[in-house]
């Protein structure tokens, strides 16, 4: 009668209580901080991509300055080239 009870208590409701709280108690120990490795490991690749990021809009900044300042003189420049082939022109064909 006792081996009835016992086998009742493990395949019954306390048996699954007890494989949960075992399942639980491994998570805990062993899954958890090998999770939290990983997910710091992801924060830290992604600081470095952030990084990289702002490195290469801060870039992309500057470039479009440099840019926006050459497009800015290039009518200066257009009109004197203009000037020097209206010149030129002028003294090829009479």
């Amino acid at each position: 009668m006792a081996l009835e009870t016992f086998v009742a208590a493990v395949t019954g409701p306390l048996g699954a209580l007890a494989l949960a709280v075992g399942i639980l108690w491994w998570l805990a120990t062993k899954l958890v901080p090998v999770f939290q490795a990983y997910l710091e490991s992801q924060a830290a690749s992604l600081k470095n991509m952030v990084v990289a990021l702002e490195k290469n809009v801060a870039a992309h900044e500057r470039d479009r300055k440099m840019f926006e300042a050459a497009i800015s003189q290039l009518d200066t420049r257009l009109d004197r080239v203009e000037s020097d082939i209206h010149t030129i022109k002028n003294k090829l064909v009479p």
